[in-house]
């Protein structure tokens, strides 16, 4: 894959422990390949999860069961774990989250071809989060959303209240 990434948009949340953020009109058929930085600024005492879901180009977030995904967490203090999963109404754990509060969780996902009206589009991403004070998680996580569609935006959330000021996602082209 080239090497030089071009900014096009970021959402920054300014809302008290949001749920949601979303980035819109973000994908267009000037770039195969796109990254996504998610920098998570997250309070919870409790572990959850952070998922994903794209949006079409009628402004619609995709919650139909049309995502396969597959993730390998890593784990510096217990075994690693492995899941995969298909025909659901998200990508779960595309990027890692903590529950030791408050915690900045990091990742990066690349989307190919979300444009593409006739093609699927894939994604490949990989994050790492601190899990309590002693141990470190990371993650790799690969998807497809089965649908031949074009796709301008994603949507990601919490499955609780947990984005803090300051959360955000950046969405860059790849040359």
């Amino acid at each position: 894959m080239a090497g030089n990434l071009e900014f096009i948009k970021e959402t920054i949340n300014n809302t008290y422990r949001a749920t949601t953020l979303e980035v819109t009109d973000c994908f267009t058929t000037n770039y195969d390949v796109y990254a996504i930085i998610v920098n998570g600024q997250t309070y919870n005492s409790t572990a959850f999860q952070m998922l994903v879901r794209l949006i079409d180009n009628t402004g619609t977030v995709i919650t139909a069961s049309e995502y396969d995904y597959a993730w390998l967490q890593l784990r510096s203090n217990a075994s690693f774990n492995e899941v995969r999963n298909t025909a659901q109404t998200e990508w779960n754990r595309p990027f890692n989250i903590s529950d030791l509060a408050p915690q900045t969780n990091q990742g990066i996902m690349y989307l190919y071809n979300p444009a593409d009206s006739s093609s699927y589009t894939f994604a490949q991403s990989q994050s790492a989060s601190m899990n309590d004070s002693t141990s470190l998680r990371g993650g790799k996580f690969i998807g497809v959303h089965k649908v031949a569609e074009e796709i301008t935006g994603i949507q990601v959330y919490a499955t609780s209240n947990v984005f803090e000021v300051g959360t955000s996602i950046k969405v860059y082209g790849v040359k």
